[in-house]
């Protein structure tokens, strides 16, 4: 897995994303797309972009928190 390419794309498709809107990483991504990478690949992405919009490296997007399934939950906000 090439993080900076997939981290690059999923930033890229927070822009395309209304405001308000809440999301899972999963949904920045094609179903097979995201489905490629092995379970490890996906929590350690996941963690690895949580960081980062934590950290304020995502424009406009903010941690909410988790969902019962355990996805991590964020929102798109005003810029």
């Amino acid at each position: 897995m090439d993080r900076l390419l997939w981290m690059n794309k999923a930033i890229s498709k927070t822009g395309e994303i209304s405001i308000n809107t809440t999301f899972c990483l999963k949904d920045l991504f094609d179903g097979v797309e995201w489905n490629s990478l092995s379970a490890g690949d996906r929590r350690n992405f996941g963690r690895a972009f949580k960081n980062e919009v934590i950290e304020g490296h995502v424009p406009n997007v903010r941690f909410i928190g988790k969902e019962q399934n355990n996805s991590t939950k964020y929102i798109k906000e005003h810029s």
